[in-house]
Parts: C-alpha cells; structure tokens; sequence
C-alpha cells in the first residue's frame, strides 16, 4: 500500500481510501493502546473502541496537517501524534479520579510540537481540576525553592512551559549542559519524593 498515494486520495474526497488508511493503521493504534492503557495502568482507563474513534479522528487530522518537507515519514508522524493524543487521554481520566499528578517529562511533547500543528481534539478540564493542578504546582515550587533555589525554580518554570534547553540557557545566561543538569535534578528530586 502506497501511504502517500491514499493520503492524497482522501485529501480529494475520497473516503473508501479514508477506511483502508485507518484498517492499515489499526494493528498500530491497538498496540500503543495496550502499551499505554493495559500495561503502564492496572486498570484499563480508555476503552478500546473509545481510542480507535480517537484514532480515526486524529488520523483525519493528521492526514491535512502532515507536511513532506519533514524529516519524519507520515506513520512516525502519525504514530507521535497518537501517543501524545493517548497520554492526554491518559492524564484526564486520572484527573477524573482525583489522581493529580505533574509531569515534568515533556519529552513526546516537544518533540511533536514542530509537527503537531494547530490540532485540537483534547476536552476542556473542568474549573476544579485547574484550580488543583496550580495549586500542586505552587506547593512544588516552594518545596524546589527550599531545597535547590531561585535559579532552579526559574529553569523549572519555563521548562514547563514548553522552552527548549538552548531558550532557556540564553534566557538565563547558562549553558545548555547546566540547564539539562538542573533540570534533570529536580525531576529526579521529584521522582524520589513521589516514590
């Protein structure tokens, strides 16, 4: 099957290509759904046929926001978005059950956000769960200003707000090895007190 081919095919309309794309990808969405939601969680938390209409939809998305001026081919393309698309999907249900947690690991992240476009398919979070989640962070911050400082707070503050290592090190006049360093720090500083 040649992707490139059905990918412009669906882009002129044409919607049985649309159904071999998404039988072609299914083997794919089954396994990062089993990865994230049957193994990493004791209890399944997005029910299968939940995901694949996710997937469906996000492949739709995808298929128009896909550029082939990128270095990724369309399927790791497709296959980040998905996993991006599932942690999101992950983070709300533990949301829904009161299990507020922060997540200083943005690796996926960042490195879909070049290619990620402008797709918005995530629920809004209700007013509570914001207001709980900023109220997690300050408690955190104050700790990570006790224990290692100003400084670190402001690598931590901007790393969370999706900077690059290299922004950061200019914004604060540090090297990018000392940016990474203090990062990785604190987020195992935070892995152990979660532990």
């Amino acid at each position: 099957m040649n992707i490139y081919e059905s990918i412009y095919c669906v882009q002129m309309n044409d919607y049985y290509e649309m159904k071999r794309l998404i039988q072609y990808y299914r083997p794919m969405v089954t396994e990062i759904w089993a990865d994230i939601f049957a193994r990493k969680t004791s209890t399944i938390l997005c029910e299968k046929e939940e995901f694949y209409r996710h997937a469906d939809l996000l492949l739709y998305h995808c298929i128009f926001e896909f550029r082939l001026d990128r270095v990724m081919t369309f399927s790791s393309f497709y296959r980040r978005c998905l996993k991006n698309k599932a942690y999101d999907i992950l983070r709300d249900c533990m949301r829904k059950q009161y299990q507020t947690s922060i997540s200083l690991d943005q690796k996926i992240r960042e490195d879909v956000s070049s290619y990620y476009g402008d797709i918005k398919l995530k629920d809004e979070l209700e007013v509570h769960d914001i207001v709980m989640d900023q109220l997690m962070w300050e408690y955190t911050k104050n700790k990570i200003l006790n224990v290692f400082g100003e400084e670190y707070v402001h690598v931590i503050d901007l790393r969370m707000e999706g900077y690059t290592l290299k922004y950061i090190a200019n914004e604060l006049d540090l090297t990018c090895s000392k940016v990474d360093f203090m990062f990785k720090k604190v987020k195992k500083w935070i892995t152990t007190i979660d532990s």
